[in-house]
Parts: C-alpha cells; structure tokens; sequence
C-alpha cells in the first residue's frame, strides 16, 4: 500500500466500517489517526500495519520501539513523502508567483525547486554556484533563528524560510524567495552578477541578462509571503508531529501483539 492520507470516506470503503464506529475507534485509541486541519486522516502505512495486527500477519520488516529520543535523529522525509512535499511547495509557489523549496537541515533540498526563476537556474548550473546556496540554506536551517525569516543569499538575492518542528526538533526549512524588495540599479546588478559568475563558474553576462526572471515583491506582499510561509511551516511541523506519534503508537501496537 502506498504512504498517503486516507480519508474518512475511504477508510469507510477499505474497512467496511460506519463513520461512527471508525470515530469510537479513534476515540478509544484503537485505531491511528491523525488530525489534519481539523479534519481526520489515516496513514495507508499506519493503516496497513494495524491491519497487519489485526489478522496477526508478520509486518514486512520487524517492528521498531520509538523513542522519544528518536526525534533527534528523524528527518521530515520520514514523516511527510516528497511528492506530498512537491505538491505543497509547488502550489504554494503558484499562488504568490515565486519559487519555492523545502530543504533538510543541511540546506539539501528534498524536492525540485518549485518556479526557480532563470537567474537561479544558471547559479545552480555549477557544482560551485549549488554548493554556494546549499551553503546558505544550511546556515540558516542551523541557526538558533526562530519562525520566518528573512534572508540575502551569496548571489544577492532575498528568499524568506521558516523552520519545520516536531515537537521541540527542527527536521527541515520552508522556503520561499528568489525576488528582490525594490527595482535593482542596473549598473550594480551588472556588477554583481558578473562578480557572482566569476566566483562560481558562470557567465557573468548571462547572469545579469536574467535580472528580468528575479521577482520585485513590494514590502507589503513580502508581508504576505512571511505570513503564508509560517502556515505552510506549521502545517507540515502538525502532520510531521503528528505522524511521529502515530509511529509510536504502531510501535507500542506492534509489540503487544508479537
């Protein structure tokens, strides 16, 4: 069965139960839920294993006791799936029309970047230009910084991110960026870019030719994108969360029933 979030309704369908008895079962415990903006969700591998449980089938690989010290080493791909992660980043870029990424805490994204503007293209078109920005990205992600912040990357351009929590760990960064705050001088962005190019192994002149593909946000739609980016991160820290603790009751399940 493939990780996604199951309905109430289509839990209906897979189990043959009424809504009722399927909402007593979570209420009870006996069944792993997790509350997803307000709404119930089941995880199809949470659901699989109870299931597992239920007719006493051996569990694909044997079972494993999380602990709370588990959550340092957890990372959000263990509780959220990529494409989950692509499609958030990829309709939150849509909505405010810039780019969009989410990245471990070693600034490694962990999807394509969602609408990378031309200008970021060619950056990451070196292993240099790459390693600059994962750079940045992995500053930022070990910072003591809290909630969304507003950053200035090696090549001079702004992206605001936001941190991923469960519980008190942070798993990964939220970001969204790739604009500047006003019109750039044309001379110095010249000047910049060819800078840039010089130092990681791009041409300089067609650096400065994409200035048209980098995004001018007014203060007040960066106030927009800071506000939306920390209700996507708080998002994704409620189902990483959430889905944690649904391992540990699998966990606790899966014992008691070998």
């Amino acid at each position: 069965m493939s990780d996604k979030l199951l309905t109430t309704r289509e839990l209906v369908d897979l189990l043959q139960l009424d809504r009722v008895t399927i909402y007593k079962m979570v209420k009870d415990g006996e069944l792993p839920a997790l509350r997803v903006g307000g709404q119930w969700r089941f995880s199809s591998e949470a659901i699989d294993a109870w299931l597992k449980v239920q007719h006493n089938e051996p569990s694909a690989e044997p079972a494993r006791q999380v602990a709370p010290t588990d959550l340092a080493s957890l990372r959000l791909t263990d509780l959220v799936s990529i494409a989950t992660l692509q499609s958030i980043q990829d309709q939150f870029a849509q909505l405010l029309g810039v780019a969009a990424f989410i990245t471990d805490l070693d600034g490694q994204p962990l999807a394509p970047c969602s609408r990378c503007s031309r200008f970021c293209q060619l950056v990451h078109t070196t292993a240099a230009g790459t390693a600059s920005c994962q750079a940045s990205w992995r500053a930022v992600a070990r910072s003591a910084d809290e909630g969304v912040n507003v950053h200035t990357c090696h090549a001079g351009i702004r992206y605001a991110s936001a941190p991923v929590m469960v519980g008190s760990q942070r798993v990964g960064m939220v970001t969204a960026g790739q604009f500047l705050t006003e019109a750039p001088d044309p001379a110095t962005f010249r000047q910049q870019a060819l800078s840039t190019g010089a130092r990681i192994g791009v041409d300089g002149e067609a650096l400065a030719a994409a200035d048209g593909s980098v995004e001018i946000v007014s203060a007040e739609r960066a106030l927009q994108i800071t506000k939306l980016l920390a209700v996507i991160a708080n998002a994704l820290s409620s189902i990483g969360y959430q889905g944690y603790l649904a391992r540990q009751a699998l966990a606790r399940i899966s014992q008691v029933g070998l």
